[in-house]
């Protein structure tokens, strides 16, 4: 019990300083601040954090012949994109104000359109890239509230004002925590016709082994299997910030075919593995992608 309590009281003043600092930030002008968050995060705090070598760990163990000053190149700018994407989350109402001209586009794009004017369940996939919340935003500005499955923070007071921006100042679809009651809301919401977002790129325990740039990666089927059981569209977007970092670029890609679960988020998969490939700067290395791991190989 007391340790529980001194964890608790830790957590509090986390929150409180985390809170203090973030008053302070909404004083400096919106750029200027996107610009100073992403250099705090690719040198000090990357450092502090622990990010920065779990990127160097994530990167040697896909690329381990390429040479370290383009690995540290990506890494550098993974970091960058993580400090903006989280300080620009931190104030949703200056972000959608400020970011204007959004490049919508994609081999998907007709067909979501067609399915959310008919009604159809929308079951959106993808990874950690760009800022997500361009994509919501995005969709927004067509008449599409998007919701998902969320995790919350570990510190329980921090959290309480990140699940407020998750909401977009009401731009938000229904937005769901995990567990049962979770997971039984967002599938009920999807059945009725909800358009919802998971992302598959992070590892899970009870996952399928399936091989993500040529290492296996525990990955979870319920983006598919919900998308199955609901007959909702199963598509992928991307959220891409732009070479300038302060524009995003939104890809909404060809939709998957429905067949069975692994089939389909083995298709998924490959559809992240191209784009990380493509621009391997905008996604974030920061995960514990390959957490799961086992001897062979998987096909």
């Amino acid at each position: 019990m007391k340790k529980d309590r001194i964890r608790d009281k830790k957590k509090w003043f986390e929150n409180q300083f985390l809170m203090a600092f973030l008053r302070l930030m909404r004083l400096v002008p919106y750029e200027l601040r996107n610009n100073l968050m992403g250099w705090l995060m690719r040198t000090i705090l990357g450092k502090i954090t622990g990010y920065r070598k779990r990127t160097k760990i994530n990167l040697d163990l896909i690329y381990p012949n390429i040479a370290d000053a383009v690995k540290q190149k990506i890494s550098d700018n993974t970091l960058e994109n993580a400090g903006r994407t989280f300080i620009e989350n931190m104030y949703p109402a200056q972000f959608q104000a400020k970011t204007k001209n959004i490049n919508l586009w994609g081999e998907g794009l007709d067909e979501l359109e067609h399915a959310h004017a008919s009604g159809r369940p929308i079951m959106f996939y993808s990874g950690h890239f760009g800022n997500h919340e361009a994509f919501r935003l995005a969709l927004y500005r067509r008449g599409i509230k998007v919701g998902g499955l969320i995790r919350p923070m570990s510190n329980t007071y921090f959290d309480y004002h990140y699940q407020k921006t998750l909401l977009i100042e009401g731009k938000s679809g229904p937005v769901f925590e995990p567990g049962v009651q979770g997971t039984l809301g967002f599938y009920k919401a999807l059945k009725k016709g909800a358009t919802l977002v998971l992302l598959i790129d992070i590892a899970v325990q009870d996952g399928e082994y399936i091989n993500f740039l040529g290492m296996p990666a525990r990955t979870s089927l319920t983006a598919a299997t919900f998308a199955l059981k609901s007959d909702a569209l199963f598509l992928p977007y991307f959220s891409m910030r732009n070479p300038d970092r302060n524009s995003f670029s939104v890809e909404i890609g060809k939709p998957i075919e429905h067949s069975d679960p692994l089939t389909m988020t083995r298709a998924a998969s490959k559809t992240l593995e191209d784009r990380i490939t493509a621009d391997p700067g905008n996604w974030f290395w920061i995960h514990r992608r390959w957490k799961y791991q086992q001897k062979k190989s998987i096909i």
